[in-house]
């Protein structure tokens, strides 16, 4: 495993911890600490860095207990002491219909079952591994009656919620990737489906980063430092990450700007890349 992946998958535990504690409804809870710098965050396409999310997200319920269960992106989702297909069932059909909120709550459900199949994380310790293993038989045993079909059709009530402005659909389109799926984006840039999903997954994040979401901000700065969606571009890079600390009232300090990006940059467009975040956070978050 290369470097920049192992990177990544180190950034992702922290990212999950995040979205352990983000609000269900609002999805704008402040993270504990500080976001880890841009070129640390997850991006796209590196092995198991969603289902990782999954992974960390803690015990399943179980179908009657009313507890909850999280999803592929780490959100906790109520069952109301149903199973996954019961409680896709009672919401597929406003789903269908368009509803967002009942489209993103069916992909959330039906993502719990998503990863069921994927290779267990290394544990360093036997006994974290057997409490895992348990834990996803009982997953396995909520997702009973739900077909793969089912759990890939996930991909298509996101973005039905992505288009219709939901925050949190908004950013897990960008999460998911393409087809849901490990999926090496450099290989396959050509493909005319990752183009389109490029253009959509960077329009809904500058759409949930219009509305003040701290973390599709975040990820706005990674998208420009990493040059996955778009071309490298670290005067937006550092622009986003400037917008992104004013949600969290934690501003980034001149020191911390030149240490993370004054060597990337020429002294005019750090100052261009200033201004620019100045305006993107009074536009997203005005006062």
């Amino acid at each position: 495993m290369n470097s920049r992946i192992i990177l990544a998958l180190t950034a992702v535990a922290c990212v999950a911890a995040w979205l352990l504690t983000r609000d269900q409804e609002s999805d704008r809870a402040t993270p504990p600490g500080p976001i880890a710098p841009t070129a640390q965050l997850a991006t796209i396409g590196q092995a198991g860095w969603f289902s990782s999310m999954s992974q960390a997200a803690g015990p399943p319920a179980t179908a009657g207990s009313g507890a909850q269960v999280h999803g592929r992106n780490g959100r906790a989702i109520d069952l109301g002491g149903l199973n996954i297909a019961q409680y896709i069932a009672s919401r597929v059909g406003a789903a269908r219909s368009g509803d967002p909120k009942a489209a993103y709550e069916v992909y959330q459900a039906e993502s719990v079952c998503a990863t069921n199949a994927d290779p267990v994380a290394d544990y360093q310790f036997p006994a974290e591994r057997e409490k895992f293993l348990r834990e996803r038989a009982g997953l396995v045993k909520l997702c009973e009656g739900l077909s793969p079909a089912q759990v890939q059709e996930r991909l298509g009530f996101l973005g039905t919620a992505a288009r219709a402005g939901h925050i949190g659909a908004q950013v897990d389109f960008y999460m998911e990737g393409p087809f849901g799926r490990e999926f090496d984006m450099a290989e396959n840039a050509a493909d005319p489906a990752v183009k389109q999903w490029k253009a959509d997954a960077i329009g809904y994040l500058k759409q949930a980063g219009d509305k003040c979401d701290h973390f599709a901000l975040a990820l706005l700065a990674t998208v420009y430092d990493a040059g996955q969606l778009t071309e490298r571009d670290m005067r937006s890079s550092m622009a986003y990450s400037i917008a992104a600390a004013v949600p969290r009232k934690k501003p980034m300090s001149e020191e911390q700007l030149r240490s993370r990006f004054g060597d990337e940059m020429s002294a005019e467009d750090f100052h261009r890349a200033r201004q620019l975040g100045e305006q993107l956070a009074l536009q997203a978050c005005p006062r």
